[in-house]
């Protein structure tokens, strides 16, 4: 039996910069994703957590949390959801 190479997929965000690369298992993307690997450009994270110090004096409800994953912005809710916080 030949194993298929993965096919990779690699898209750019035009509004952050954040370059992301999909894998997926064969020949399309029918057959499902791999593995998600996130670049974030120079100074994305380090302008994320000055606007996380501001959040400082907000109650953790009213805060919004950085998924790891996907590099968006969640709720309180949903972090707690994703089990970030």
């Amino acid at each position: 039996m030949v194993k298929q190479q993965p096919y990779i997929k690699t898209f750019v965000c035009d509004v952050t910069g954040i370059k992301t690369t999909y894998t997926y298992n064969g020949s399309s993307i029918v057959n499902g994703i791999i593995k998600a690997e996130f670049d974030y450009p120079p100074g994305y994270l380090e302008a994320f957590n000055k606007k996380e110090k501001r959040q400082d004096n907000l109650p953790k409800t009213k805060r919004l949390y950085l998924n790891p994953v996907t590099g968006n912005e969640v709720s309180y809710a949903r972090a707690k959801a994703l089990k970030i916080i």
